[in-house]
């Protein structure tokens, strides 16, 4: 218990660090610090994510170190470290080719999403977190999809000299599904860890897949 309890608030800690940066970043807008804060905060989450993806031991990952919920789980947390460094790679060359930003904004939707459906739908199933909260990461994940969705109807929909209304109120959604994914999930894990008990811990045969 004590273990599991230590993997859930490293990673649990770590989400929580991801979110607190990305509410400071708006308040440093144009500055050198912003770069900084974003670096710092990609670090965070690859680190809490991968917390629970690997954990101190096989019974503190969320997907019991399973081999698709694992990798799913690691491309959620290395994307977007891995993404911003394409993009500082891509603007210290210069690029101004309109098709590779195209498909490295089309990469960086399908490659996250699809990684984190495969990974949050492992956790839920494989059920190492408490029920109903295990399926608490594709819940987030469905929210920001709807939002996702939301947008793009809203600039397809609405008139072009009227969206700018609705900049404000979609940037808000966009933010708290940030912190939803982040404080949320953090904050939540850290509770559960607290409520863990011993007879919740589940055991693995020496065999078990």
């Amino acid at each position: 218990m004590q273990r599991r309890r230590r993997s859930w608030v490293i990673g649990g800690t770590a989400l929580i660090v991801c979110g607190v940066l990305a509410m400071l970043s708006s308040s440093f807008l144009g500055t050198p610090a912003v770069r900084a804060i974003a670096i710092t905060g990609d670090v965070a989450w690859a680190f809490g994510v991968l917390m629970f993806a690997i954990g101190l031991t096989r019974e503190q990952s969320l997907v019991a170190r399973k081999p698709l919920g694992t990798i799913a789980l690691t491309i959620v947390a290395l994307w977007p470290v891995t993404s911003s460094a394409i993009g500082a790679v891509l603007e210290s060359q210069r690029t101004t080719d309109a098709a590779v930003w195209s498909a490295l904004g089309y990469v960086g939707i399908l490659v996250p999403v699809g990684a984190g459906l495969i990974a949050t739908v492992q956790i839920g199933r494989i059920g190492v977190a408490p029920h109903p909260w295990r399926w608490a990461p594709l819940s987030v994940l469905a929210g920001q999809a709807a939002l996702w969705v939301l947008v793009q109807v809203a600039y397809l929909v609405v008139p072009g000299d009227e969206v700018q209304l609705l900049a404000g109120p979609l940037a808000a959604l966009g933010t708290l599904a940030v912190l939803a994914a982040t404080l949320g999930l953090g904050i939540l894990a850290l509770v559960l860890a607290a409520r863990t008990r011993p007879e919740s811990v589940e055991v693995y045969a020496p065999g078990a897949p």
